[in-house]
Formats: C-alpha cells, sequence, structure tokens
C-alpha cells in the first residue's frame, strides 16, 4: 500500500485545494523545501493544522506497514 502524501491528506479533509496544493508545489520545485512548511509560508494552513495532519500521516503509516 502507497504511503499517504501529506497534500493529499489536505485535500480529502477539504483542508486545502487542489489549486493550493499545486501553488505549493510550485513553489518546492522553484525553492526546494517541505510541503508541510510551505503551505505554512503560504498562509493556506496554520502550525497547528500541519502538525495535526503529520500525525495523521504518520499513524496511517504505521497502519500500513
Amino acid at each position: 500500500m502507497p504511503k499517504p502524501l501529506l497534500g493529499e491528506l489536505l485535500i480529502e479533509n477539504h483542508v486545502v485545494t487542489q489549486e493550493q496544493l499545486d501553488q505549493a508545489v510550485e513553489v518546492q520545485k522553484k525553492e526546494g523545501g517541505l510541503i508541510g512548511i510551505i503551505l505554512v509560508n503560504l498562509g493556506l494552513i496554520d502550525e497547528q493544522t500541519l502538525v495535526k495532519y503529520l500525525a495523521i500521516q504518520a499513524e496511517r503509516v504505521v497502519k500500513s506497514d
């Protein structure tokens, strides 16, 4: 089973739109960095939301192993 991507989790839960994620991915391609931090820096999510969804992502990774 593939590991869930943070962006996919955020879209599934209606936290960001596909367009917002695409914007963050473009920044990542140009400047590098982690997608979660980029989303925070763009003001699309706050740090609490990032931590929450990183925990959900980690939980799903553990369950999939």
